[in-house]
C-alpha cells in the first residue's frame, strides 16, 4: 500500500544535514545476468564497452572521437560509472542491465539523432579515487556526452565537483542518496533520478517507533551517506521520544567489528540500526549474533542483500525491519519490471534499476531535443524534457517514437520515468519519490507498503 507522510520535519533535518560531506547508497546484494547484448571488452580489468544491437538490424561499432560530440550526426555516448567491484558490487552489473534496457529501446525506436546509443562501462569500485580516475576517463579518452553514476554518494561528489563539472559533462546519479549533493559545486551539471536520503531517515526513525523501540545504537559506514542517515535517524527518532544511546561510525570491510560493536550495545539498546554495505555489514551482524549483543536489527537499503541474510542465515532475521529508497507504484514502473523481467529473466528486486533506466532516457530525451550531443546543450535541456509543462512521454519503444515525432514537431514533453516523474528543481534533484519499507519474511525480502514523498508540499 502507498501512504504520504508530511515533510516540513524531513526538509528541515535536510537543510541542517547540508554538511561538505557525502553519503553512499546500498545494495540488495544479489547479481544480475547479462544480455547477449553485452560482448563487452575488458581493459586493464576495470572497464567494458558494448554498443547494443538495435532488434532487427546489425550492432553499431563503438566509436572514439578526438573532442567531445558536438554534432547532431555523431552517436550519443553514455559512460555508465557503476560498482563493478568493491563493497557495492553487488549494484554494478543490475545498473548496466538497467540502463542497456533502456539503449536498446531507444535503438530499436530510432536511436537519437538517427544514431544507435552507444553504453560504455567504467567501474568506480566503489573508491573515490577510482572513481575520479575512470570518470576522468570516461571524459577525456572515451569522450563520453554523459556519465550515469555512481552509485555512492563518496564517489558521485568528487567525481562532479572535479571531473564532470569542470568538464562540462552531464552526470546523473541513479542512486546518490546524501543531502550534501543538493549543494554540490557542479556548474548545474549533476542530477539524479533518486530522492534525498533525509526521507528515508525520517522513516527509518518512524518505523523504530512503531516496533516500540525505545532506545536504540547505529553502526553506520564511516562516510556522508552512513553518516548523514545516522544523523537524521537520530534526531527524528529521539523527536518522537526514543534515545540513541550510540551512533558509531566503522570503516569499510575489516576483518572484525569487534570494538565498535562493543561501543554500540554498551547500554543494552533495544535495536541496532545497521546503517552499512553489505561486504562490511554481514561481518560485524555475524559477530553481534554469535556474541548475543543485540536481539533485534533494523537496516536500510545498505543492507538490504538477499546474499547478506543466506550467508547468516536467513531464519536470525526473521520479522526484521527495513527500509530503502522505493519507486512510485505506477503503470509506467510495472511496465518497466515486465519488460526486464522478460530482459533478464527475473524482476527487479535492487533498489534503484528503475532510476538508472530513467536516467538514460532523460538524458537520450534531453540530446534529442537539443538536436545534439554537446554535454551543455543536454543539460539544458533536461528540464525542458523532463518538467512540465508539455505532452507526457513515457519510456518504451512506444514511448520512444511519440517522443521523437513531438520532438520533431516542435513539441513540449513531459517525460514520466519509470521510478517517478523525475521532474528536476534548480539543483537537479527530483522532488517526488518513495521510501520502501520491508521485512524479512522466510527466505525473502519482501515490501510491506511504500510510503509516498512529496517534498514541493
Amino acid at each position: 500500500m502507498s501512504r504520504r507522510i508530511p515533510w516540513p520535519l524531513a526538509l528541515f533535518v535536510a537543510i541542517t544535514l547540508l554538511l561538505p560531506i557525502l553519503a553512499a547508497c546500498g545494495g540488495d546484494g544479489e547479481s544480475e545476468p547479462t544480455t547477449a547484448a553485452e560482448t563487452p571488452t575488458t581493459s586493464g580489468g576495470t572497464t567494458e564497452t558494448a554498443t547494443p544491437a538495435p532488434s532487427g538490424s546489425p550492432a553499431a561499432s563503438p566509436t572514439s572521437s578526438d573532442s567531445t560530440p558536438t554534432a547532431s550526426g555523431e552517436a550519443l555516448k553514455i559512460g555508465m560509472l557503476a560498482p563493478f567491484t568493491g563493497d557495492l558490487s553487488d549494484f554494478g552489473p543490475a545498473f548496466w542491465n538497467a540502463a542497456m534496457l533502456a539503449v536498446e529501446e531507444i535503438n530499436s525506436a530510432g536511436g537519437v539523432l538517427g544514431q544507435p546509443v552507444e553504453l560504455v562501462r567504467a567501474d568506480d569500485g566503489t573508491s573515490p579515487q577510482q572513481g575520479v580516475e575512470e570518470a576522468r576517463r570516461l571524459v577525456e579518452v572515451e569522450r563520453v556526452s554523459a556519465i550515469i553514476g555512481a552509485a555512492a554518494s563518496g564517489v558521485t561528489l568528487p567525481v562532479a565537483e572535479s571531473v564532470t563539472g569542470p568538464s562540462g559533462i552531464v552526470q546523473i546519479s541513479p542512486a546518490s542518496t546524501s543531502p550534501a549533493l543538493t549543494d554540490a559545486n557542479d556548474n548545474d551539471f549533476l542530477f539524479r533520478t533518486t530522492i534525498s536520503d533525509a526521507a528515508q531517515g525520517v522513516v527509518l526513525a518512524q518505523l523504530a517507533q512503531e516496533q516500540g523501540f525505545q532506545t536504540a545504537c547505529t553502526m553506520y559506514t564511516n562516510n556522508a551517506y552512513g553518516q548523514g542517515l545516522s544523523e537524521v535517524f537520530a534526531r527524528e527518532f529521539e523527536r518522537l521520544g526514543g534515545q540513541v544511546l550510540a551512533q558509531v561510525p566503522h570503516e569499510q570491510e575489516q576483518a572484525s567489528y569487534a570494538a565498535e560493536l562493543a561501543t554500540c550495545t554498551e547500554g543494552n539498546p533495544d535495536v541496532l540500526a545497521a546503517i552499512s554495505y553489505p561486504e562490511s555489514a554481514r561481518v560485524y551482524l555475524r559477530e553481534a549474533v554469535e556474541q548475543g549483543l543485540v536481539e533485534n536489527f533494523l537496516f536500510v537499503d545498505g543492507t538490504k542483500s538477499e546474499e547478506q541474510f543466506a550467508d547468516l542465515g536467513w531464519d536470525v532475521f526473521e520479522g526484521m525491519w527495513g527500509t530503502a529508497p522505493g519507486a512510485l507504484d505506477t503503470e509506467v514502473g510495472d511496465a518497466f519490471d515486465a519488460r526486464y523481467e522478460e530482459a533478464y529473466g527475473r524482476r527487479p528486486e535492487l533498489p534503484f534499476l528503475r532510476e538508472s533506466y530513467d536516467a538514460v532516457y532523460v538524458i537520450a530525451l534531453a540530446a534529442q531535443k537539443a538536436g545534439s550531443t554537446d554535454p551543455a546543450a543536454i543539460r539544458d535541456a533536461i528540464r525542458e524534457i523532463a518538467n512540465p509543462p508539455g505532452e507526457t512521454v513515457t519510456p518504451g519503444p512506444e514511448g520512444w517514437a511519440r517522443a521523437l515525432e513531438l520532438i520533431a514537431a516542435g513539441e513540449d514533453i513531459n517525460y514520466e520515468g519509470a521510478a517517478s516523474p523525475a521532474d528536476f528543481d534548480d539543483n537537479g534533484d527530483v522532488l517526488t519519490g518513495a521510501i520502501e519499507v520491508w521485512r524479512v519474511q522466510g527466505s525473502a525480502i519482501v515490501v510491506q507498503e511504500t510510503r509516498e514523498i512529496d517534498l514541493t508540499q
